[in-house]
């Protein structure tokens, strides 16, 4: 009879471990299925820095991030030049990776994919502006596929209609979280 119990115990035991392995099994498998660890789902965002707005972010697939946003300095400004990357430099202020001077578009014509910056676009105070230009990472442009997400800074390089034209001001305009897409909307 000894011999009997035993083999009942460890009968239950390998239910009762069976049964908690399975209601595991299912519940992973249900979490996996409402793609909880989707790493798509990280939030879209666009949080720019005081005396600007940002009205919107898209990057594409090849890296182009077209951004909106509005200035309220109370004046009207010049911007000059943009960069975009994935990282700030540690030493200055500005990116890493890519456009690190922030220069103008006369300076440096291939961190832009359209020539918007051409002549330097005015920003009104209160009013929308959108731009296109090239994001950088550490390996070059901020390639991506379809879905997945990318991370990051905004800089922007402007002058004030009452100052010289020489006071230029080198400044982070945003941060983003965007999701890469075929191509972006206005």
């Amino acid at each position: 009879m000894t011999l009997s119990k035993r083999a009942q115990v460890s009968i239950d035991l390998l239910v009762s471990y069976s049964i908690a392995i399975l209601v595991v099994a299912i519940a992973l498998y249900v979490v996996l299925q409402l793609g909880v660890f989707n790493p798509r789902l990280v939030p879209e965002y666009c949080d720019a820095s005081p005396s600007f707005s940002c009205d919107g972010a898209a990057i594409t697939s090849n890296g182009i991030l077209t951004i909106i946003f509005s200035q309220s300095t109370g004046g009207t400004m010049t911007i000059t030049g943009m960069a975009c990357a994935s990282t700030q430099n540690s030493l200055a202020i500005g990116p890493a990776h890519g456009n690190i001077n922030v220069l103008s578009y006369s300076a440096a014509p291939g961190y832009y994919p359209s020539n918007s910056l051409q002549s330097g676009i005015i920003a009104y105070s209160g009013s929308g502006v959108e731009i296109s230009l090239y994001c950088y990472s550490g390996g070059g442009v901020a390639k991506g596929n379809v879905g997945n997400s990318f991370s990051g800074i905004v800089w922007i390089n402007y002058t004030l209609t009452e100052l010289p034209n020489t006071m230029h001001t080198i400044e982070q305009l945003a941060t983003f979280n965007s999701k890469y897409a075929l191509r972006t909307v206005s």
